[in-house]
């Protein structure tokens, strides 16, 4: 086999991920499309202010955490495929079925699988792989790739769910604004028509707490005291929800990190299948 055909049989793990990806995101955006966060608005009376909240949210379909759990089998896939020719490139003969890109859970767990699980591979291809330190405390991303990849094999679907991302405070900056100018003053009432017709003003900010998963009664917005209620733009997030692995992080750009960080080391060790 040559080098090329040898890395054909990885890349096209790594392109059919790339698909599903596509996939995803469309299952992701036709999702948020479909409204699924109403937003509700509660006066408090201490103090007086009104309190955005959400008032029902829809479950995420079943067919998204499929397409996760694909899109991470490809690419985790990927990997053992190029661990099996590094092999094949140092043994010059089949391998066992047993071969592996080592990723562990610490260091100690690393080494152990690696020594196991590439056996015969060559030096200079077991250091680059050191290299990359592809354990928890290392590096993290393909750790998350290992375990998310264990969890969807053994569990059928990996956990996702919503989270606040970001609200547009555009909406109550011209509210607040119209508020300050006097409405019975006639030499600022062309000054106020402008106000109130412009369109509302992008004022987007990204959320400290994710609050995932979101549910029913979550606050999301506190406004001044004493103002009237808008239409205040809120943002949401599909994101993983599995804890001790990764919890409330986006979902389509881990996962694209994820594809980049597999191309690039596909990459590296192009010189390694010669």
């Amino acid at each position: 086999m040559s080098e090329s055909e040898r890395l054909d049989v990885i890349i096209v793990k790594v392109e059919r991920a790339k698909d599903l990806l596509q996939d995803l995101e469309s299952e992701v955006r036709s999702f948020i499309d479909s409204k699924p966060y109403i937003i509700g608005v509660r006066r408090e009376s201490e103090p007086s202010q009104n309190v955005y909240f959400i008032d029902s949210i829809q479950s995420l379909p079943l067919k998204v955490s499929a397409i996760i759990g694909d899109v991470i089998h490809n690419l985790r896939t990927a990997l053992d495929h190029l661990a099996y020719q590094l092999v094949l490139v140092g043994t010059e003969e089949e391998p066992s079925t047993h071969i592996y890109f080592p990723i562990g859970n610490d260091e100690s767990d690393y080494i152990n699988r690696r020594d196991r699980q590439i056996q015969g591979a060559l030096p200079q291809a077991i250091a680059e792989i050191d290299a990359l330190t592809p354990y928890k405390g290392g590096n993290d991303l393909l750790w998350q790739l290992h375990k998310l990849d264990i969890i969807d094999k053994h569990r059928v679907l990996i956990t996702a769910g919503s989270a606040y991302h970001s609200v547009n405070m555009g909406a109550l900056t011209q509210r607040d604004m119209l508020n300050a100018i006097p409405s019975d003053d006639p030499d600022w009432s062309d000054f106020r028509s402008g106000i109130a017709e412009l369109l509302p003003i992008d004022l987007s900010f990204k959320s400290d707490d994710r609050m995932f998963p979101l549910k029913h009664g979550d606050i999301l917005l506190n406004d001044v005291t004493d103002a009237d209620p808008v239409n205040v733009e809120f943002q949401f997030q599909v994101a993983f929800g599995e804890e001790g692995v990764i919890n409330g992080e986006p979902i389509t750009e881990t996962l694209a990190s994820i594809v980049t960080l597999v191309e690039e080391i596909v990459s590296k060790f192009e010189p390694h299948l010669e």
